[in-house]
């Protein structure tokens, strides 16, 4: 969604530029995100098997 506003694909870092010692804390918020969001997927992956098992 924010992603594609910044003009980089989800999963691509974005370039080495803007990487360093100087990160912008709009990239910082972004990763901070995407990471809340991964995990977030993992544990509705593993619920979903969990029921599976219990039926």
């Amino acid at each position: 969604m924010g992603s594609r506003l910044l003009g980089y694909p989800e999963r691509v870092p974005p370039p080495s530029t803007s990487r360093g010692c100087h990160m912008g804390s709009v990239v910082k918020k972004r990763r901070k995100r995407m990471a809340k969001k991964k995990h977030r997927k993992l544990l509705r992956k593993t619920r979903v098997q969990r029921r599976r098992l219990g039926k």
